[in-house]
């Protein structure tokens, strides 16, 4: 079974993401880990052009990956 997903990389991404209440899983993409998933997330609480908080905790956006899962 494939699933298909969105990377969300745009203001307008996570916004849409936060609005749907979507679950975001996030991706190491630096490092060691680079490609592990680092949290399976949740939704979107707040976002600004240098962090994401997820799950009530916070991610570099040139550090990690934030995916999606379209249905």
């Amino acid at each position: 079974m494939s699933t298909t997903y969105k990377v969300l990389e745009s203001d307008s991404d996570f916004l849409a993401a936060a609005l749907s209440q979507a679950r975001v899983t996030v991706f190491e993409l630096r490092g060691d880990l680079t490609g592990c998933i680092v949290d399976y997330g949740g939704p979107v609480q707040k976002w600004s052009p240098e962090s994401i908080k997820i799950a009530d905790a916070y991610y570099r956006r040139g550090e990690f990956e934030f995916r999606m899962v379209l249905a």
